[in-house]
């Protein structure tokens, strides 16, 4: 049996200029994925600023760097801030 997916889309206002037709990046999660629960009513701003990412550019720039895909990338960094939330608040 499949397992239900879940997204979230988190957008970026130069990604058009960098050869995209869209100007979001939508990753999925699992069904039962703690990090999506966590993640599903911060919005795009507040995900770009716990990933420390302002552009799409910089985006692929530091996930290319890391050598992981862009999902990867932006899941990763999700779950290393909540692992250390309580180190690491954001307002």
């Amino acid at each position: 049996m499949q397992r239900k997916r879940h997204f979230i889309s988190i957008y970026f206002d130069d990604a058009l200029v960098n050869k995209r037709k869209k100007r979001d990046i939508t990753i999925s999660f699992v069904e039962d994925d703690e990090l999506y629960k966590k993640c599903i009513e911060l919005g795009s701003s507040k995900i770009r600023q716990i990933i420390n990412v302002n552009s799409y550019k910089q985006l692929i720039e530091k996930a290319h760097k890391e050598d992981r895909s862009i999902s990867n990338y932006i899941k990763h960094k999700l779950r290393v801030y909540f692992t250390h939330e309580k180190e690491n608040p954001i307002s």
